[in-house]
C-alpha cells in the first residue's frame, strides 16, 4: 500500500512568517523612532506596518486552521504559532483603540483648566520647544477634560513658595525631566514657574510640561500642564504623567 505524504498548509506557514515579521517591524519602528534616526512620526507609520502586518497573520492562522480541519493538512503548530504571534504584537494597539474611544480626543491637559498655565516665551524654552508655543486649549477641550480627569486638582503645600519651588525641581530631576526654562518665585513676579520636556516610555515622543508656583496664605499652590507634541490623542498619557507628579510631589512635600 503506498502512503502518500500529508499536504503542509501553506496558510499555516505563512501565518509564522508574517507574525515574525510583524513583530520585526514593530520593533525596528520603536528603534528608529527612540534612537532619532527618522523622526517620530515616521516609526509611528513603520509600527503601524507591522500591526497590519500582524493582523493579517491572525487572518491567516484562523484560515490555516479551517484548511486544516477540512483537508487533514499538516501545519496546525505552525498555525498556533503564527496566531501567538500576531496576538502579542495586537495586544497594545488593541488597548490602545479602547483608550481611544474611552477618553476625550485630547492632548493638552491641566490641573486648572479654567485658569491655565502658560507656557514660557524664553528664548531657551522656544529653541528647546523648536519655536512650538502650545496653546491654550479651548472651551471644548477643556470641558472634555473637566469630565474625563475630574481627580486632576493643584498640589496644594504647606511651605513656602521658595521651598516649593526647590522641591519641584527635585521632583522634576527624579521623574526624568529635562528643566528648559525656570523663573523662582518673588515679591516681584510673584508666580514661579518651571519649563521641562518629558520622553514617553516606548516611543520616546518629546511632550511638554510647565508648572506654575504661586503663593498663597501661608501655603503654595502649584498647577501643572502637560501637552503632546504629537497627534490630537493622548491616550491618557498626559493625565497620567500629571497624577504622578502630584503623587511624587505631595509625598515630597509630607517628607
Amino acid at each position: 500500500m503506498r502512503v502518500y505524504p500529508r499536504r503542509s498548509s501553506a496558510l499555516a506557514q505563512w501565518s509564522r512568517r508574517l507574525g515574525l515579521f510583524g513583530i520585526a517591524v514593530v520593533l525596528a519602528g520603536i528603534a528608529v523612532a527612540r534612537w532619532g534616526i527618522f523622526p517620530a512620526h515616521q516609526g509611528l507609520i513603520v509600527v503601524g506596518a507591522g500591526v497590519a502586518v500582524s493582523a493579517l497573520a491572525l487572518l491567516l492562522a484562523v484560515a490555516a486552521y479551517v484548511d486544516i480541519w477540512q483537508s487533514g493538512a499538516s501545519g496546525l503548530t505552525r498555525a498556533n504559532l503564527g496566531l501567538l504571534l500576531a496576538l502579542a504584537n495586537l495586544v497594545v494597539p488593541a488597548y490602545q483603540i479602547v483608550q481611544a474611544f474611552r477618553l476625550p480626543p485630547i492632548n493638552d491637559v491641566s490641573t486648572d483648566p479654567v485658569d491655565v498655565p502658560a507656557f514660557s516665551r524664553a528664548r531657551t524654552a522656544l529653541e528647546a520647544r523648536g519655536g512650538r508655543i502650545p496653546e491654550i486649549p479651548g472651551e471644548d477641550a477643556r470641558a472634555r477634560q473637566k469630565r474625563a480627569y475630574a481627580d486632576l486638582e493643584p498640589v496644594i503645600l504647606e511651605m513656602t513658595p521658595e521651598e516649593t519651588f526647590d522641591l519641584v525641581l527635585e521632583v522634576a530631576a527624579t521623574l526624568k525631566w529635562q528643566v528648559i526654562d525656570k523663573a523662582p518665585p518673588s515679591a516681584r513676579a510673584g508666580a514661579g514657574r518651571i519649563d521641562a520636556t518629558a520622553r514617553t516610555s516606548v516611543m520616546r515622543f518629546t511632550d511638554d510640561i510647565t508648572i506654575r508656583i504661586r503663593p498663597q496664605a501661608n501655603q503654595t499652590r502649584v498647577d501643572i500642564r502637560s501637552a503632546s507634541r504629537f497627534g490630537t490623542h493622548d491616550l491618557g498619557v498626559n493625565a497620567a504623567r500629571i497624577r504622578a507628579f502630584s503623587t511624587a510631589l505631595n509625598e515630597a512635600g509630607r517628607g
